[in-house]
């Protein structure tokens, strides 16, 4: 879901419709042909809310008109830069893009590529320049599917830049409570990942990997699995890295009618976020080495700490 100012998580929309609403409202590429009834039969709709000039984990989900999912092995995408005042795109790259399937199990899921853009393009006065995806996959009866979307993509990211010094955020710990439903919506926290505020396990010169999120008012339903795979993560690798949960919500405890009465933790801001749940893996000396925005299965992480135990 993404963080909207002064709104608490379960207020939030759902991923989807979110992205939905950008995609909607937002400058485009020339649109795709519709179909019979007007507007395209499938629509992409974009996953990430920080995409920045470099390489970029993009994640995307495809619909049809009647909001029923597209889910194939792989579909082809093209990266297409607009710039400004000209409608014909120029094609940059073409990469292919896994399905990856979302908790719980079911139709959910979204497709991931490695993308990287070279320029700036936010389709705004400031960055009027924009980049544009192009999508295909075969479905199952053999058509080819076509979709598109926009992908605003800045100079720089809200997050921590690959190679930069992660933020040595104050995050709450164990010894700060004696219940752990104060700094943790998880159904079952795990102390493990409570036992380090970020700002000392980057004292440790050990890999880090931190989730942020909020279990219990995450309105894709996903910030609970994610959280379970860096608890697995830990368990089999906890001598080599440290592991950090941190709940977005202060004092998640304190609830009005289902909703938190608190703000975001400093950490929200200091780390740039405006989405959750975010994933980074931190290398021995601090630095960040990977990022992944929403939810990524265990095994694209683990790949990510392999990299830096090496």
């Amino acid at each position: 879901m993404k963080f909207l100012p002064q709104c608490h998580p379960q207020l939030l929309l759902a991923a989807s419709l979110v992205f939905l609403l950008a995609a909607c409202t937002s400058p485009a590429p020339p649109p795709a042909a519709p179909g019979p009834l007007g507007g395209p039969e499938v629509s992409a709709i974009l996953a990430n809310s920080d995409l920045a000039v470099g390489e970029n984990r993009v994640a995307f989900g495809l619909v049809d008109r009647n909001n029923m999912p597209i889910r194939t092995p792989e579909a082809q995408v093209q990266t297409v830069f607009f710039p400004p005042g000209v409608d014909e795109g120029q094609i940059r790259a073409t990469v292919t893009a896994k399905w990856r399937s979302w908790p719980p199990p079911g139709n959910r899921g979204v497709y991931v590529a490695t993308l990287n853009f070279d320029q700036p393009g936010e389709g705004t006065e400031a960055v009027p320049a924009l980049w544009g995806l192009q999508i295909a996959t075969t479905g199952t009866d053999g058509r080819t599917i076509h979709a598109q979307t926009v992908a605003r993509v800045a100079a720089t990211s809200s997050t921590p830049s690959l190679g930069e010094p992660a933020p040595p955020s104050v995050t709450p710990t164990a010894r700060d409570t004696t219940d752990l439903s104060t700094i943790s919506t998880a159904a079952n926290p795990d102390p493990d990942l409570y036992r380090l505020s970020v700002h000392e396990a980057l004292q440790e010169s050990k890999p880090l990997v931190v989730t942020f999120s909020t279990p219990a008012f995450c309105v894709s339903a996903t910030c609970g699995p994610q959280l379970d795979v860096v608890a697995q993560l830990k368990d089999n690798y906890r001598e080599q890295a440290n592991f950090i949960h941190v709940e977005v919500v202060e004092d998640p405890h304190l609830v009005t009618q289902g909703r938190p009465t608190s703000r975001w933790v400093p950490a929200v801001a200091e780390w740039g976020m405006e989405s959750e749940p975010w994933t980074f893996v931190v290398d021995s000396q601090g630095l960040v080495q990977a990022k992944f925005e929403q939810f990524t299965p265990l095994e694209d992480i683990e790949a990510a700490l392999l990299t830096v135990l090496r």
